[in-house]
């Protein structure tokens, strides 16, 4: 309801009347009371800053901080447009090639890609930098095989946890790979190709 104070007394009006404290500038009814609440019809322009003091979590369409938290309603704002932190996003994908700008992506975790990628190191196992040849495998237990090629169920080439290197047994003769070298179970017998 809005009050046309034109041409009407002071003292029976001063309801509606606001004052603002001059140290900081806190906005009082006339009677006293802290003005909490208020609506504006229209716009509001500030010239400096609004500050919003911490609350409780605040549903529906109400623009408040949590813990220096902007949100809007039950929506963290910080977590849209411009997130403090990316686990913050628990969906997120790339708009674009992801530049590491000379830094390093690290933790727990497990890395699955379903494409190719390129490396100019690889170190396996060991948590450091140090490579002792341009792929490294150190792994800090050996409950599982090193190395595995395998084609389908058959597995080419293996090298166990003690270190020893397996080629997979052929029972019958392969297409003939030059400079290949193939391990015939039959025989008990390798062969090169030629």
């Amino acid at each position: 309801m809005a009050f046309d104070l034109s041409n009407t007394k002071v003292s029976n009006t001063f309801q509606h009347l606001l004052q603002v404290r001059d140290d900081d500038k806190t906005i009082y009814d006339a009677l006293g009371n802290v003005l909490d609440d208020f609506r504006l019809s229209g716009s509001f322009t500030t010239s400096e800053f609004l500050e919003l003091e911490n609350s409780d979590n605040v549903a529906g369409n109400k623009l408040h901080s949590r813990s220096g938290v902007l949100y809007w309603g039950n929506a963290n704002l910080q977590a849209g447009g411009g997130i403090s932190e990316v686990s913050d996003d628990t969906t997120p994908q790339l708009g674009g090639n992801l530049d590491v700008n000379s830094k390093d992506v690290n933790g727990a975790g497990n890395f699955l890609i379903n494409g190719s990628g390129s490396f100019t190191e690889m170190n396996i196992g060991a948590t450091t930098n140090t490579f002792s040849a341009f792929f490294n495998l150190n792994p800090t237990t050996t409950d599982k095989d090193l190395f595995l090629i395998q084609s389908g169920s058959f597995e080419s080439v293996k090298v166990n946890n003690k270190g020893v290197l397996n080629f997979g047994g052929f029972t019958s003769a392969p297409d003939v790979v030059e400079g290949g070298i193939y391990y015939d179970t039959t025989d008990n017998e390798f062969y090169l190709g030629v």
